[in-house]
């Protein structure tokens, strides 16, 4: 729970997927984070899910290593990525990255928190929309992006934040 500047709202983007995979995006994410020097937290529904993202972390991207490590690892806050299945503020992170969607209930702990939508789900549309309601209420800054057919992300609504 770390924070660049506690005046600023926390942005909470949604990348509404379309061609890309969900591990596509999320590695593009941390990639951008870790080239920015950003800690991150991703953050995953469970143990499984976990062990399964660390594995792919070790493969992907092929050509740019991503220095990272799961939460029940050896030196947990040393890790610029640490993936857990529970925000327990181990790395200090900025960043939180969702693996799965689900509402942060203190995004204010966090200087952004990145959330997928899978665009083709009217189901996890309508869930998005809720979650969207929900951070807006709690007084967040929110963006919207749409994947384009070349794989690049658009910008399709943004709101100023609010009060909670």
């Amino acid at each position: 729970m770390a924070r660049t500047d506690p005046n600023k709202p926390t942005t909470v983007r949604f990348y509404q997927l379309g061609l890309s995979s969900l591990e596509a995006a999320v590695t593009g994410i941390l990639t951008k984070a870790w080239e920015k020097g950003m800690r991150a937290t991703l953050l995953t529904p469970g143990p499984d899910p976990t062990r399964y993202w660390d594995s792919l972390l070790w493969r992907t991207p092929a050509d740019n290593f991503l220095p990272h490590g799961p939460d029940n690892g050896p030196d947990p806050d040393r890790q610029p990525i640490l993936i857990a299945s529970s925000l327990n503020d181990q790395n200090g992170a900025t960043l939180v990255v969702l693996a799965t969607p689900q509402l942060i209930e203190e995004p204010a702990n966090y200087d952004m928190v990145v959330d997928f939508v899978d665009g083709s789900s009217q189901e996890d549309l309508a869930a998005s929309r809720k979650r969207y309601k929900q951070y807006r209420e709690l007084g967040c800054h929110l963006e919207y992006w749409v994947q384009e057919p070349n794989r690049g992300w658009s910008l399709k609504n943004s709101t100023e934040a609010t009060q909670g």
